[in-house]
């Protein structure tokens, strides 16, 4: 079988250029660092790298959601321990009105502070958020949750909790409404009555110079109902740090996976790179030798 000259030809230019785009992308590779250029270089690797960067960005956005979360729960901790704080005064002042040695004045004094706390206490169930939205106003965020008209204190807010997924399957509420903070309290005469109308009651007992010892239990009331609110706020604290932590580790490990699957062995790249470079000048140097060649050359 003979072979022609162009025919001889257009092989060897065909291996040429084929060297050359293995050299080419041995070079890119070794550029970028990574092993695929583009999924067909690897279809089943290119599959395992997009499903693993689909759990990595979700992961990410736990993650986010975790530290949202941490920053709005820590602000009602922070809420939660003003109004303990003012409890606590309170409850001292109502022992101290209690005393039957106090005169009338002394306790329009005590009423004075009583009302200042009572005052902080409505502002803190009013607090906003960093969006502008009120912390303690379940889903009805737009609106201030807590009003007052005389010595009526009013709730417009609803019960509902807001909710971020900082895992697979785990959601974490960030905030407690205000119903269930501030209203709503087992009151000494039976039923339930809010913290304000306990402070309130308080104030009207002392400034008449008759207060209720009921008052006292009223605010143990009050005050143990915060308190195990803000146990449940602390659980919540240490839930997204586990579960921060489980994202971390689980980021950790896909990282690993997928930088196994794309990360170029840069030693064997360069191996092979000198390799190919090898092999192009050996094809161009025999190119340039068959080009050369002619009939005519030996009819002389």
């Amino acid at each position: 079988m003979r072979v022609a000259t162009a025919q001889l030809y257009q092989q060897s230019l065909a291996s040429i250029l084929n060297d050359q785009a293995q050299l080419s992308r041995t070079q890119q590779q070794l550029a970028s660092g990574q092993r695929l250029l583009a999924p067909a270089d690897d279809p089943a690797a290119a599959a395992q790298i997009q499903s693993i960067d689909t759990q990595i960005a979700a992961t990410n956005q736990f993650q986010r959601n975790a530290d949202a979360a941490t920053a709005q729960i820590n602000l009602e901790n922070g809420a939660l321990t003003s109004v303990v704080n003012g409890l606590q005064r309170a409850h001292d002042l109502a022992v101290q009105g209690l005393n039957g040695t106090q005169s009338a004045r002394a306790r329009q004094g005590i009423a004075t502070e009583v009302q200042q706390i009572l005052q902080q206490l409505v502002s803190v169930a009013n607090t906003r958020d960093a969006n502008g939205q009120y912390l303690f106003a379940g889903f009805k965020s737009a609106s201030a949750p807590v009003s007052q008209a005389g010595n009526t204190y009013t709730y417009s807010g609803d019960s509902g909790q807001r909710f971020l997924q900082i895992g697979p399957g785990r959601q974490v509420a960030v905030e407690d409404p205000g119903s269930t903070v501030f209203m709503n309290i087992p009151s000494a005469g039976g039923g339930t009555q809010s913290v304000f109308k306990t402070l309130s009651d308080l104030v009207a007992g002392l400034k008449a110079n008759s207060p209720s010892p009921s008052s006292l239990t009223n605010l143990n009331n009050a005050l143990q109902n915060v308190l195990t609110v803000q146990t449940r706020v602390g659980a919540r604290l240490n839930a997204i740090s586990d579960q921060k932590t489980l994202n971390g580790n689980f980021l950790l490990q896909v990282q690993q996976n997928r930088s196994q699957l794309s990360s170029l062995n840069l030693a064997q790249a360069a191996t092979r790179l000198n390799r190919q470079l090898v092999a192009l000048q050996a094809a161009q140097q025999s190119f340039a030798k068959i080009q050369g060649l002619s009939l005519f050359d030996f009819l002389r």
